[in-house]
């Protein structure tokens, strides 16, 4: 075993916290169908027929990657938001957070998500989950200035997703750079949205 699990137990959480941290490295590294379990055991120096016990599909190690990605990108937008003075500076940090990890990412990876049913159900739940919230705290940025009150809240945050989605499903990572695609799509919409404070905020921000 690697030093990360040779003193683990296989019940233990930090036993399948190394696994998760392995297997999203070599996923993020070189996508997902570039990867296999066989590759993933050997990197940890446990049997495939471990790593079978405990995940007993590619895809359900997948979907565990996803959720331990998902509470960490959580946790890291709760902290920006503490920190931001409004919700316009706190959706750009958040948007730049997300570039920044998404330019280390093998683009495969995310279009390759696409593929696996699991992972789409496991999106779909988590953006019905946080809708209500996400709605909520847009509408905010109206009382803040950044906003225009005209704005339907339900349909910007949808238009977001969808955004993002098809990102993904038309392949424009593969031609053009992460910053080039969120530029032209997520922020040119979030700026016809925005007030004249709220755009000044966004403009500050592509400077940088």
């Amino acid at each position: 075993m690697s030093e990360t699990t040779r003193h683990l137990r296989r019940d233990d959480v930090k036993y399948r916290e190394a696994i998760i941290k392995q297997a999203l490295h070599e996923f993020h590294k070189r996508g997902i169908r570039g990867v296999t379990m066989s590759q993933i055991s050997e990197e940890l120096h446990i049997s495939k027929r471990t790593l079978y016990e405990i995940y007993a599909s590619k895809e359900d190690l997948i979907v565990e990657c996803l959720q331990t990605k998902h509470l960490e990108n959580c946790r890291n937008m709760e902290a920006i938001i503490e920190q931001s003075n409004n919700v316009m500076e706190a959706l750009l940090q958040i948007f730049q957070q997300r570039l920044n990890e998404t330019n280390h990412i093998n683009s495969q990876f995310l279009e390759e998500l696409q593929e696996y049913h699991a992972a789409k159900k496991y999106f779909a739940q988590i953006h019905a989950k946080q809708r209500v919230e996400a709605v909520e705290y847009l509408r905010s940025g109206v009382a803040e200035g950044v906003f225009e009150p005209t704005v339907d809240f339900e349909i910007f945050y949808d238009m977001l997703h969808m955004m993002v989605e098809n990102i993904f499903t038309l392949g424009l990572l593969s031609t053009h750079t992460v910053t080039q695609t969120f530029t032209a799509t997520l922020i040119t919409y979030i700026r016809g949205c925005a007030t004249n404070k709220g755009r000044q905020i966004i403009d500050n921000w592509l400077r940088k």
